[in-house]
C-alpha cells in the first residue's frame, strides 16, 4: 500500500515551478504536450482498425506493438502535461519504463522481421517484374498468333489433301462431287449451261499388265497433264476412279464440250507416253458428253455421263459420245 500511496502521492514540487510558471513557457508545453498526447493517442486506434480490417498481413503483430510503443509514448507526454502541476513522478517513471520496453521488444521485433521486410519487392521491382511479364504476354500472343497461323495452313493444307488425289494431284472423286454440287447450284442461280466429261483411258489394264504399276502411274500423270492443258482456269479436272476422269466445264454448252472432248481425245491419241524413261507407248482414250438440264439430280446427271461413256467404248473405243446415237469419232 506505501508502494501504491507513493505512485499517486502528488505533493512533489510540480514541473510547473521549473517553468517559473511563465505564461509562454506554460503555453507552449501545455498546447505541444496536449496536441501530442491527441496525435499519440489516436494513431495506435487507427493501427488497430487497420490490423483488424487486413487480417491478411503478414506483419500484424508488428503494427499492434507500434501501438503500444506509440500509446506508451502518449501516457509519458501526459503524465509531463499533468506533472506541470502535480508531481505524479514515479507514474511519469512507470510511463515511461513501460515505453522503453515495449520500445526494446518493437525493434527487437523489426530487426528479426527486417529480412523478411527486405525481401518484399519494392515499387521499381514490381515495375520491373511487371515489364518483364508484359513482355512475356507479347511474346505468348505473338507465339500463339504464329501457332494460330499455322494451325489454319496446316488444316487448309489436311482439308486440300483431302480432297486432292495423291497420285496426279487433282480433285478427288469426294473434291470433284462438292465442286458439282457448287456448279450446278450456280448454273441454277443464273441459268447458265454446265457441261461434263467423262474420260477414260482405254485398255489402260493393259499398260500396268505389260509395263508395271509404276508405268501406270506415269501415264496417269501425263494424262491428267494432257487434259489440263487442253482446259480452261476455271474448269474442275479430277479423278472419278482408277483411270476415270471427270471435267467439268462452267458455262460451257454441249456443242462447246463435245469440241474440247475431241480435241482432248486427239492429244492424248497422238501423245507417246512414258518418253522419259525411254518408253513410247501408245494410248487411246473414250469419252461421254453431256449438259446439265434444269431439274435434273446430280446422281442423274453423273448416270447420264457415266452412260455416254460406256456407250463410246461399247462402240469401238477411241470415241467422244454425245448421246447413244452419235459418235463423234469412228476410228
Amino acid at each position: 500500500m506505501d508502494i501504491i500511496s507513493s505512485l499517486f502521492d502528488g505533493n512533489f514540487m510540480p514541473h510547473g515551478h521549473c517553468l517559473k510558471w511563465q505564461a509562454d513557457l506554460l503555453f507552449l508545453h501545455v498546447v505541444g504536450d496536449t496536441l501530442t498526447v491527441i496525435a499519440y493517442f489516436l494513431i495506435p486506434i487507427a493501427l488497430i482498425q487497420l490490423v483488424r480490417k487486413r487480417d491478411d498481413l503478414a506483419f500484424n503483430w508488428i503494427f499492434v506493438m507500434f501501438a503500444a510503443f506509440i500509446f506508451l509514448c502518449g501516457v509519458t507526454h501526459l503524465m509531463a502535461l499533468i506533472n506541470i502541476w502535480h508531481g505524479y513522478y514515479f507514474l511519469s517513471g512507470l510511463s515511461k519504463l513501460a515505453t522503453g520496453i515495449v520500445s526494446i521488444m518493437t525493434t527487437v521485433m523489426i530487426v528479426y522481421l527486417l529480412p523478411k521486410v527486405i525481401a518484399i519487392p519494392s515499387n521499381k521491382d514490381f515495375k520491373v517484374k511487371n515489364e518483364q511479364l508484359l513482355l512475356v504476354q507479347k511474346e505468348l500472343l505473338a507465339a500463339n498468333q504464329l501457332l494460330e497461323q499455322r494451325v489454319e495452313a496446316r488444316t487448309k493444307e489436311l482439308e486440300k489433301l483431302a480432297r486432292t488425289d495423291a497420285l496426279t494431284g487433282v480433285l478427288n472423286r469426294g473434291g470433284l462431287i462438292n465442286n458439282l454440287t457448287d456448279e450446278i447450284d450456280r448454273s441454277v442461280r443464273y441459268k447458265h449451261p454446265l457441261s461434263l466429261l467423262m474420260i477414260d483411258l482405254d485398255h489402260f489394264k493393259h499398260v500396268n499388265d505389260q509395263f508395271g504399276h509404276q508405268r501406270g502411274d506415269t501415264v496417269l500423270i501425263e494424262a491428267v497433264n494432257i487434259v489440263s492443258k487442253a482446259s480452261r482456269h476455271s474448269d474442275t479436272l479430277g479423278r472419278y476412279g482408277g483411270e476415270e476422269f471427270l471435267l467439268l466445264l462452267p458455262e460451257t454448252n454441249v456443242t462447246e464440250a463435245k469440241i474440247l472432248a475431241e480435241r482432248i481425245r486427239q492429244d492424248i491419241e497422238q501423245h507417246p507416253f512414258c518418253q522419259d524413261e525411254g518408253l513410247n507407248i501408245s494410248l487411246t482414250c473414250s469419252i461421254g458428253v453431256t449438259e446439265y438440264e434444269a431439274g435434273q439430280t446430280q446422281s442423274k446427271l453423273l448416270q447420264t455421263v457415266d452412260r455416254l461413256l460406256y456407250s463410246a467404248k461399247n462402240s469401238g473405243r477411241n470415241r467422244v459420245t454425245v448421246n447413244d446415237d452419235i459418235a463423234a469419232k469412228d476410228p
